[in-house]
């Protein structure tokens, strides 16, 4: 039979058919699994013995939370109750003999779920996260597989919990599904999934890379020797409006099926001028632009002498640094000591760490590549000069 026809010429065979992998999954043992935790939650965390701990909690992208005095704890892919009895026992091995914890999904996570290669038309699919999705839903809505579809080797390629900056790819044989009307092997989609179906005959994608997200001509693309990143963002047509510069990802296939992860930080190449970050590409590169409205909007606190003090939206982009930040809020006062701003960090295992940056001399002398680019989180603090003026 073919691959899977589109929604144009077929409309109550891909109902159908969408219905009955709806119904194959929903009599399988995953329909009883709670929805797990991802990264980008909110959760509602009650602790009875600590009122003062008891708040919105944002699951950040290693899956953690900053749970106060006990530090950060990884909860991600736990269920609500496994996190309440995870932080019960946290409590309870350092600060109180007995803790009773009780966690709930105050926001769910949103992020678009990615379609690429041999689809009557890829593209991106809205998704919250406490939404179901399935593969099968996915295609179906992206106007089903080519007649060139590789629908053997569909792969969904999602973010490895822990912060390990890794995808763990899922390969999938949709074809399989198709001619036999056993959906039993169909996968549920999170929020932020990519899914990618080859090619035949370009399943390694020998001859091509692979532009995702927040670019303006997403696809597949041209390989050349010597391709950089410059080279590649200008192939794909420049990044989109809604693109975060400091997210960019280079998603590398390795031997083992898995696909190591090359951090890009877009701001500093297009920003500053830093080469370091025109890597060069190899055949079957996916690369990567995520989107701004994905993200949990990350915040950092203003202090000291600025005549704007408190919480600050960070957006992305070459102007989410120390000194344009401040610039953004009206400066600094005539009091601050502008040369030995502080920047106080939070690091994922709970350690904290202080940088100095001399803030008045990036805008004296407009060398705005030694700004220093912030983090959700992050406090800044504008001393007040000393009576030498120091």
């Amino acid at each position: 039979m073919p691959a899977l026809f589109s929604l144009g010429r077929w409309p109550l065979a891909i109902a159908l058919l969408a219905g009955m992998a709806f119904t194959a999954l929903a009599q399988g043992p995953e329909q009883a699994v709670e929805r797990r935790i991802l990264a980008g939650d909110r959760l509602n965390v009650s602790v009875r013995e600590q009122p003062d701990m008891s708040r919105i909690y944002p699951v950040a992208g290693d899956g953690s939370i900053d749970f106060g005095f006990a530090g950060r704890v990884i909860i991600a892919e736990l269920t609500p109750d496994e996190a309440a009895h995870r932080l019960e026992g946290v409590l309870e091995s350092s600060y109180f003999k007995e803790a009773n914890v009780t966690v709930s999904i105050a926001n769910f996570v949103e992020g678009d779920v990615l379609l690429t290669g041999a689809l009557q038309s890829p593209g991106t699919l809205p998704f919250h996260g406490d939404s179901i999705l399935t593969l099968m839903e996915a295609i179906v809505r992206s106007g089903g597989l080519t007649e060139r579809a590789a629908g053997d080797r569909v792969r969904i390629l999602r973010w490895v919990p822990g912060g390990s900056m890794e995808r763990q790819a899922i390969e999938v044989n949709v074809q399989a599904m198709l001619d036999t009307m056993d959906f039993a092997k169909d996968q549920y989609l999170r929020p932020r999934d990519i899914v990618v179906v080859p090619f035949r005959g370009e399943e390694d994608g020998r001859n091509e890379f692979l532009a995702l997200g927040e670019v303006n001509k997403p696809g597949f693309h041209p390989f050349s020797d010597n391709l950089d990143v410059i080279k590649a963002v200008t192939r794909m047509g420049g990044l989109g409006e809604f693109a975060d510069w400091s997210g960019a990802r280079i998603l590398r296939l390795r031997p083992t099926g898995d696909y190591s992860v090359v951090p890009l930080d877009l701001n500093r190449l297009f920003g500053v001028a830093d080469m370091s970050m025109n890597l060069v590409l190899q055949p079957g590169d996916i690369f990567f632009v995520p989107s701004t409205r994905n993200l949990v909007r990350a915040q950092v606190f203003l202090l000291g002498e600025v005549k704007q003090r408190g919480a600050v939206s960070l957006g992305a982009g070459p102007n989410a640094t120390v000194a344009r930040v401040i610039l953004s809020q009206g400066g600094m006062t005539d009091f601050a000591n502008s040369s030995r701003v502080q920047i106080q960090r939070t690091a994922p295992d709970g350690s904290k760490k202080t940088m100095q940056v001399d803030v008045g001399r990036i805008l004296k002398q407009g060398t705005f590549e030694e700004d220093v680019p912030l983090q959700d989180g992050d406090v800044v603090i504008v001393p007040e000069k000393g009576l030498l003026g120091l």
